[in-house]
């Protein structure tokens, strides 16, 4: 199933932003037709707009994806320790291409279900549209809580089965 998953975004990687930040009309039409409208962008501002514009702990955003929508966040944030994973290296040096070697920010290939950090690390973990694509939920939400201190945040947002036949 891994591998699935890495070869999906392998393959898309050229259309992957576009699509998901509907950039031209073919992008429109495609949301519009297979995802029911939803818009991306709308649904990005509002998750990132849980964290603080001031915050300055350590976050844990995964998966990081080409950071097409966290970019301005996370530079902003320079007073905070920002760790972008993913599985897929592709979408990893695309992320770290976009945020352009900001001091603040380190960047780990890896899995979701076997993060290979301390306990208790992280004041916030984000995973924006990132569960649906991982194989064992179960173990991920595991990972992702064992990581996250007892006081942290986990701020997310999820594809739901059952909203659209289409997609599901």
């Amino acid at each position: 199933m891994k591998d699935k998953v890495k070869d999906a975004y392998e393959s898309s990687k050229n259309i992957y932003d576009d699509v998901l930040t509907q950039s031209n009309i073919f992008s429109q039409l495609y949301i519009k037709l297979f995802w029911s409208g939803t818009d991306d962008n709308v649904i990005a501002q509002k998750v990132l707009s849980y964290i603080p514009n001031d915050f300055n702990g350590v976050l844990l955003d995964v998966p990081v994806g080409t950071a097409v929508f966290t970019k301005n966040k996370w530079i902003s944030l320079n007073n905070a320790h920002i760790t972008c994973l993913d599985y897929s290296q592709d979408m990893l040096e695309q992320a770290k291409i976009r945020l352009n070697g900001q001091k603040h920010i380190q960047y780990i290939q890896g899995d979701v279900g076997n993060l290979q950090m301390d306990d208790e690390t992280f004041d916030i973990v984000l995973s924006m549209n990132g569960f649906h694509a991982f194989p064992d939920k179960i173990k991920a939400f595991q990972e992702t809580w064992r990581v996250l201190k007892p006081s942290g945040d986990f701020i997310a947002c999820f594809y739901i089965k059952g909203k659209s036949k289409r997609t599901d």
